[in-house]
């Protein structure tokens, strides 16, 4: 089916090009590189396999640092529009000339790291407060990489979507500015926000792969990076790659969601060492994309977090190393059971036309590779 205003209004590939030329303003902003691991491609007996390799976005370690700063910057900005009539770009912002206003925001959100660490990364970089929601799995280091950032951090005793919850509470309580990566019923416009800095990665890929892929497995929590990743491609591309959707076997939610046809929450209890993913509910208003969209949907077990990830740090000759983290690696992952099972190999169509292309969403941030 095309790419209608009903996608475009949840992903315009439209609006990122000129994000992408803000970002030059940015002193740590580089494209990240797209890793060609053309040994495993011939091991898998596949055409071509290129990794868009994020453990290297901004010093930061992970994708989600598109999305925090940038939508931190766009609530910042229009309210200097509103109440000065001006329009401040990035690096008007990061001057002393508005700190007057930026310091009078207070941003949160709720997070299993990586999305905390970069909204706290963008107010601190504005001089605005910044508290972050945790849930009870996040990582000591990840925690702490949060509070390096200026950030307050509040534990909560539940998981992701608790932590989401209590966020909620506190920000209606005390006037804050939620900065979710996640969406619900009358809050939409930040989440786009936040997967149109995601898009910025996609368009990247497509300068450095003109041919692009025929198919990509992403990995998807709520679905933000999903959504971005399958509408970019889906809207910019003559022959539309096929998308296969990969989640933790605990943390389903597309899985169910697909297999209803509607949203529809995980059937485990997201316990897993994939803390990205760790999502029992999908963001709604990533449904026409994701839920539309994607091809496939696929679940994969923690058993087979560990070989993907040494496959990446310790890969063929010839092949570079890849830093990943336990989200990072499972579009890896479920590419190595799919080639290994004859029935699913057909069904996907991975043989040697297919060029495969993977999102190493986050590094080995405080989870070293045992």
């Amino acid at each position: 089916m095309p790419f209608s205003l009903e996608q475009r209004a949840v992903i315009d590939p439209d609006s990122v090009a000129a994000l992408c030329d803000m970002l030059v303003a940015c002193p740590k902003h580089v494209p990240t590189p797209l890793a060609d691991l053309s040994a495993l491609a011939r091991r898998l007996g596949l055409g071509a396999l290129r990794v868009k390799d994020e453990s290297q976005r901004f010093g930061f370690g992970a994708f989600k640092a598109l999305g925090g700063v940038l939508a931190v910057f766009a609530e910042l900005s229009h309210a200097i529009r509103q109440q000065h009539g001006i329009d401040a770009g990035f690096a008007e912002l990061m001057d002393a000339e508005h700190r007057k206003l930026t310091a009078g925001f207070t941003f949160t959100t709720a997070s299993s790291g990586n999305h905390g660490r970069s909204v706290a990364a963008g107010a601190h970089l504005f001089g605005s407060r910044c508290v972050i929601f945790l849930p009870h799995f996040t990582s000591a280091d990840k925690e702490a990489a949060i509070r390096a950032r200026d950030a307050e951090v509040i534990r909560v005793a539940g998981d992701y979507d608790e932590a989401v919850a209590e966020c909620r509470r506190q920000a209606d309580k005390n006037d804050w500015a939620i900065i979710s990566d996640t969406s619900w019923e009358g809050y939409e416009c930040i989440p786009k926000s936040v997967m149109r800095g995601y898009g910025v990665l996609v368009h990247e890929l497509l300068g450095q792969w003109p041919q692009g892929p025929t198919h990509v497995f992403v990995q998807a929590g709520v679905g933000g990076l999903a959504a971005a990743v399958i509408g970019y491609l889906w809207a910019t591309q003559s022959v539309r790659p096929t998308f296969i959707v990969v989640e933790p076997e605990s943390a389903d939610c597309w899985f169910q969601s697909n297999r209803l046809g509607k949203p529809a929450p995980a059937s485990g209890d997201a316990e897993t060492v994939m803390g990205g993913l760790a999502c029992r509910e999908i963001s709604p208003v990533t449904w026409p994309i994701v839920g539309i969209g994607g091809d496939w949907f696929m679940t994969i077990d923690e058993a087979c977090v560990l070989p993907a990830r040494r496959r990446f740090a310790k890969p063929m000759v010839g092949d570079p190393a890849i830093a990943s983290g336990p989200s990072g690696c499972a579009g890896l992952a479920a590419l190595l059971r799919a080639c290994a099972d004859p029935a699913a190999r057909g069904a996907l169509k991975l043989d040697p036309q297919a060029r495969v292309l993977l999102i190493n969403s986050e590094g080995n941030l405080g989870e070293p590779l045992p």
